[in-house]
């Protein structure tokens, strides 16, 4: 007969005892690593060992043994100093592919396909075509994807932005029907947008009042700025996949001021914090630094403009460029010139040149004018070509 059982037996909570160790090991650590940090400050180091010296109130007595010696330290100021960058040291890298070209320029304004398919059917003593698929308006001539050219809607606004890689196609096939190989070639304005600057204010160089700077040749864009500096690098990669051959940077400069003797130099400011004085130099070969190296393993010649006849044969302190440095980097130096200066341009460049052919390697942009080098661009137009 089963028991009556009149009242409930309640269950019994099992007791996990093997909690308690672990939470007293736990403490137990918890106590040692608090004690390391907060003894570091006590820590001497010397040629003896290591000491553990206990202050009490900012004294400098010894807690430990009075009879000890005393540490008594001489105030220190420290300064962290970041050195000038060195671009000294870049080997020579670029170049070894580069064979001769010389193209009939195009500017952005003239891009149709009618325009392009003739100035190919113009190609006589040249072998390449110049588009500028960025000019200095800011605008793209392709149906970029970039996320910059989404973001501000940078995409130029006509109908063969979506069509350009197949009018590329067609002018290939035309070179191949005349038994030459036509060399397709972007440009591209780096440092002066007039554009992107009313879409952000991210981007550009300000003046010392805190505006927009411009001058005659545009609005230019800060060439500290990590964000602008990895749009150039997308674009371009964008370019090669189109269907060119070499991408042309223009625009790839600092902006100089002349002021009058005794004043103060013009001051910018930048959009970038920096940890060194900021300067033309360390903006623009920085900026020329980065994107070279951020397309290393490009398929096509990337090359760069340079705009004045110092930065030939050395730095320019005004406008940031060196010649001597982008050879290192890039397979081109394009420079626009005339029929009395080409000579001595090519004369200031040559000896920077360590791999290939200066004449190869040094692109004059001339006027109405085909210079005596294997590699040239011929501008027909003058309105056609910025100032």
């Amino acid at each position: 007969m089963a028991a009556n059982r009149e009242f409930y037996r309640g269950r019994r909570k099992r007791r996990n005892y093997a909690l308690i160790p672990f939470l007293a090991i736990l403490g137990l650590l918890t106590v040692i690593v608090v004690l390391f940090y907060a003894m570091q400050k006590y820590a001497v180091i010397s040629d003896e060992g290591v000491d553990v010296v206990l202050t009490a109130n900012g004294s400098e007595e010894n807690l430990l043994d009075a009879d000890e010696e005393e540490y008594v330290f001489a105030p220190v100021e420290a300064e962290l100093v970041f050195d000038e960058p060195d671009y000294s040291g870049i080997r020579a890298a670029a170049g070894m592919d580069a064979k001769p070209m010389r193209a009939i320029y195009i500017a952005a304004a003239d891009l149709n396909r009618e325009n392009i398919l003739d100035r190919a059917a113009q190609l006589n003593s040249g072998n390449a075509l110049l588009l500028e698929m960025k000019p200095r308006e800011g605008y793209l001539m392709w149906d970029s994807q970039c996320d910059l050219a989404q973001q501000y809607s940078l995409v130029a606004d006509y109908p063969l932005r979506s069509e350009m890689a197949d009018v590329l196609k067609e002018i290939r096939q035309y070179g191949a029907e005349q038994d030459k190989q036509i060399w397709l070639v972007a440009q591209i304005s780096c440092c002066v947008d007039a554009l992107l600057p009313t879409r952000s204010g991210t981007f550009s160089l300000r003046s010392a009042s805190g505006n927009d700077f411009f001058d005659d040749t545009g609005y230019w864009l800060d060439p500290y700025n990590r964000e602008l500096r990895n749009y150039i690098v997308q674009i371009t990669q964008e370019l090669y996949d189109l269907g060119f051959d070499e991408v042309v940077l223009a625009d790839v400069g600092h902006p100089t001021v002349e002021v009058e003797e005794g004043q103060e130099p013009y001051t910018f400011i930048y959009s970038s914090e920096m940890s060194t004085p900021p300067s033309p130099q360390n903006a623009v070969c920085g900026f020329a630094v980065y994107v070279a190296r951020q397309l290393e393993d490009r398929e096509g010649l990337l090359s760069i403009y340079t705009s004045t006849r110092r930065s030939l044969a050395r730095l320019d302190e005004g406008t940031g460029q060196d010649a001597a440095l982008f050879l290192k980097l890039y397979d081109r130096v394009y420079f626009r010139t005339d029929r009395y200066e080409f000579t001595f341009n090519f004369a200031d460049i040559k000896g920077s040149v360590s791999i290939g052919s200066a004449q190869d390697r040094f692109v004059p942009v001339v006027i109405n004018y085909l210079p005596d080098n294997t590699s040239w661009v011929y501008i027909e137009d003058l309105d056609s070509l910025p100032d």
